[in-house]
């Protein structure tokens, strides 16, 4: 079985629906300290007059220092999920799938939401189940972990796909510096790191901004034009 555990992020780019693809079962490591101005809690997409991009985020309970993750709360009592629709409405009449990409974004922004986490595991589920995806979905708190010491960095994912039965490990590429594939194979268990390739595509701009939030592709390229883009990457194997 084929397993990637990672934080969730906000409206994550589309290499974070690329290594969803890649695996069997993906895990939502939700058990971590929470990062000020971090994909954790924004994301980017493009003013297509400037030709340059603008953050999106949700408006936030100030987190207590050194906050956990879970403990995030989202400040419903701002408008933040009009502020980000009206940003969203930059691209109309623009973006050639505007309106049905739209209409996800406003489903999952209908939805209450206390926790940050909450609204960034159930909308990349969403998009995900959009893009016809069938992995299987859960998070850290779901299970039971125990461990006598405390993984070291880097050696989290390691341990929790050995606890789930994994046999194959595949990680984002910017773990390559600190994760060591010698420990996989003392385990028996393939270690991989995804390759995502960005494909260039129309965003009526004179060059090319990649990394974008996923909701920039979809509004650009529609839901299967997009699913074959995130179908699009290799897998660089370490032992």
């Amino acid at each position: 079985m084929k397993v990637a555990v990672m934080q969730p992020y906000f409206f994550p780019y589309s290499g974070y629906f690329s290594l969803i693809h890649s695996v069997e079962h993906f895990m939502f490591f939700d058990d971590v300290q929470y990062i000020k101005k971090s994909w954790m809690s924004r994301n980017r997409l493009l003013n297509i007059e400037k030709e340059e991009p603008y953050f999106i985020r949700p408006t936030l309970i100030k987190p207590d220092y050194k906050a956990l993750f879970t403990t995030v709360k989202l400040d419903n009592a701002d408008n933040w999920k009009v502020k980000l629709i009206e940003q969203l409405n930059g691209y109309k009449n623009k973006a050639p799938f505007f309106t049905p990409i739209k209409i996800i974004i406003e489903e999952i922004l209908e939805l209450q939401y206390d926790h940050l986490t909450e609204f960034n595991i159930n909308s990349t589920i969403t998009i995900s189940k959009a893009l016809g995806l069938t992995t299987k979905f859960d998070k850290y708190t779901d299970h039971n972990f125990w461990f006598e010491e405390k993984p070291g960095e880097g050696d989290w994912g390691r341990i929790v796909a050995k606890e789930i039965g994994a046999t194959h490990y595949i990680n984002s590429s910017g773990g390559e510096s600190f994760i060591f594939p010698e420990k996989f194979t003392e385990i028996d268990m393939k270690l991989g790191f995804i390759q995502p390739k960005l494909q260039v595509y129309s965003q009526l701009t004179s060059s090319f901004l990649p990394g974008l939030s996923i909701i920039d592709v979809l509004l650009f390229n529609g839901i299967e034009e997009t699913a074959r883009m995130i179908a699009n990457y290799e897998i660089k194997w370490k032992n």
